[in-house]
């Protein structure tokens, strides 16, 4: 009997901490939220609709209710901020109070995951300031050609394939394109996954982004900081760690004692290698990177790198097929200016296809692979025009998706329109920011966009892209992960240019 009433005055103590303490957390702030449900609160992980689309739910319900929202991500209430002044706010003029992402990161487990994306305070200024450099313009110009080859051999490649069925899976032959320029950008090596879709580093992205479970940790991890670390909890597989270390390893020290110089991500990652060789201390004061510290950048690289791009193409793609005066406006563009310019693709050339920025652009307005950006308050952080303080670390979400398909800001927001990126002007930077904003800002926004627009570039020169009986609109995406990905095949018939 004793046992029976400790059990019943237990399930009351925690059903008061969960539903009438911590659930009603905006309800006594006056804050308008949204309903949560137990254990996830209102973060919707799985079942038919993405993540990011019920937040654009949220946000379209409860943006004229006040600058921020409630949310709840498990039993944590976490901000969102409705107006979009407030987000420039916080992301740039007072980025010092929401430097984090707060993410959870355990550098002594698995030092794989303290890279660039994760990192924060002093760690991340230091890591970004050492980065920052193979990004610039100038390299970009010395990375064009290799990634010019790979597009090439992207071209062949398809063509070979058309000669035994011509309706090819556009999400399967931008990963593997993608696959292959990070790999030979970020790690210096031919991963060749064009001729062999079963090639090393494609199946190795295919094990990263099938993270559902591991997705989950993560949100553990940012609730139960401590708890995660106390027990080790680490979000990798070991294979997926140990295999990006050997290969970073590996590559550095080939390099090292062979003299090999491309002008890449790997040569500027060994100087740093080289000047931690002379080091006895082990801190992030000093110049040089660590091999672990180096795999984790070169592994962020990779994973952000390949994704994203491949997302942003099988996109546009989709849409050049819907869109097929859209996909012949950009191809006469783009022939146009490689006219202009002597036949030749240069890095140059790139910056005067305005059309096909246009195109890019537009796409990720309306598909954005982040649908919203995530900081922590570092301090308190009083919010303008409300009686609410943002209490040092609590969670902050920017809805992207929302501002982006908001009909105030973009009428008829599901129509694809490259128009409304004619002039800088047109595009609302104050909505439209699909790789973030301020210091925090995508570190490699450069050259994902070089890296598009080379495989539009040659894809529009060379093929052109229809509906198949095959193709989903709009395509089914996986809601076991946060990012807007493709779950299944983006199917298209492919006609070969003469």
């Amino acid at each position: 009997m004793i046992t029976f009433i400790l059990i019943c005055v237990t399930l009351a103590i925690i059903y008061f901490y969960i539903f009438e303490w911590k659930y009603k957390y905006w309800q006594r702030y006056g804050i308008p939220f949204v309903k949560p449900k137990f254990p996830f609160g209102t973060m919707k992980i799985g079942g038919e609709k993405h993540l990011g689309y019920h937040l654009l739910d949220d946000y379209l319900k409860l943006k004229n209710k006040g600058p921020i929202f409630g949310w709840y991500r498990l039993l944590e209430p976490v901000i969102v901020v409705s107006d979009p002044k407030l987000a420039k706010d916080i992301l740039i003029k007072d980025f010092k109070s929401f430097h984090s992402r707060g993410l959870y990161e355990n550098r002594r487990d698995e030092p794989m995951i303290s890279h660039l994306f994760i990192l924060s305070g002093q760690q991340w200024k230091q890591m970004r300031d050492k980065l920052t450099p193979v990004f610039t313009s100038g390299k970009m110009k010395y990375m064009m050609p290799t990634i010019l080859n790979v597009a090439q051999e992207l071209v062949n490649a398809m063509s070979d394939e058309m000669k035994i069925d011509s309706c090819l899976d556009m999400k399967e032959w931008m990963a593997r394109f993608t696959t292959d320029v990070i790999g030979t950008c970020a790690f210096g090596i031919e991963c060749n996954s064009l001729r062999n879709p079963d090639a090393k580093f494609r199946e190795m992205g295919r094990r990263v982004l099938d993270f559902g479970l591991n997705f989950k940790r993560v949100i553990f991890g940012q609730n139960f900081p401590k708890f995660a670390k106390l027990i080790r909890m680490k979000v990798l597989s070991s294979n997926i760690r140990e295999f990006f270390f050997g290969v970073i390893k590996e590559t550095l020290e080939y390099r090292d004692q062979n003299k090999v110089k491309r002008n890449d991500f790997i040569d500027l990652l060994l100087q740093m290698w080289n000047k931690n060789k002379t080091n006895d201390e082990k801190d992030w004061d000093m110049d040089g990177l660590s091999t672990w510290e180096i795999a984790a950048q070169a592994f962020v690289f990779f994973l952000a790198g390949f994704e994203s791009s491949s997302n942003a193409l099988s996109y546009t793609l989709l849409e050049f097929a819907k869109n097929m005066d859209i996909q012949n406006k950009a191809r006469d563009h783009v022939r146009e200016i490689i006219k202009k310019n002597g036949d030749k693709i240069t890095y140059e050339m790139l910056q005067e296809l305005d059309y096909l920025d246009q195109c890019l652009l537009e796409n990720l307005r309306k598909s954005p692979l982040g649908p919203f950006v995530f900081r922590v308050a570092n301090e308190n952080y009083p919010v303008p025009n409300t009686n609410y303080t943002i209490y040092k670390g609590q969670s902050v979400f920017i809805p992207l998706l929302g501002y982006q398909l908001d009909p105030e800001y973009y009428p008829n927001p599901d129509e694809y329109k490259p128009e409304r990126f004619e002039t800088k002007e047109s595009r609302n930077s104050q909505v439209f920011m699909p790789f973030g904003d301020g210091q925090r800002i995508c570190i490699g926004e450069r050259f994902a966009k070089m890296e598009i627009k080379l495989a539009l570039t040659l894809l529009l020169m060379n093929f052109e892209f229809s509906l198949s009986e095959k193709t989903v609109y709009p395509p089914v995406l996986n809601t076991n992960v946060p990012i807007m990905a493709i779950k299944e095949g983006l199917y298209l018939n492919v006609k070969k240019l003469k």
